[in-house]
């Protein structure tokens, strides 16, 4: 195969899960709770974070972690941003607040303890 000539890759559908680093499994676990999300710990230091019954985010314990440099960020693609932004500021998780950005989303962000950032975003257009 000449190197630049594209190979096809499989038409497999590509599922993709965050894994988040966290420094303290108990306050992770107990600030996705709050979220509303499902809980599944695999053991002390692995759990997986559930909406529905559908896998969204791994949580993986990194008890040396620092909140302040931690660059993880996570994209949730919902519905309706409003609706999951009322949510989240009902269950207290302080979101920052809505914004229609320039390429066609209305966008909002939260973050865990660990300093992870989840951003949520809706289609515009």
């Amino acid at each position: 195969m000449h190197p630049r000539q594209l190979m096809m890759l499989p038409p497999d559908r590509i599922t993709t899960k965050i894994i988040f680093p966290v420094i303290d499994m108990d306050d992770a676990l107990a600030f996705y709770r709050q979220a509303g999300f499902e809980i599944e710990q695999y053991d002390t230091g692995y759990a997986w974070i559930r909406h529905q019954g559908d896998e969204v985010l791994h949580l993986h314990q990194e008890p040396e972690l620092d909140p302040a440099n931690n660059p993880t960020v996570g994209y949730f693609h919902i519905k309706d941003a409003d609706r999951w932004h009322q949510a989240l500021s009902h269950a207290q998780l302080n979101p920052t607040g809505i914004t229609d950005q320039p390429w066609g989303m209305r966008e909002f962000t939260i973050s865990d303890p660990s300093g992870n950032i989840i951003r949520f975003g809706t289609d515009r257009l």
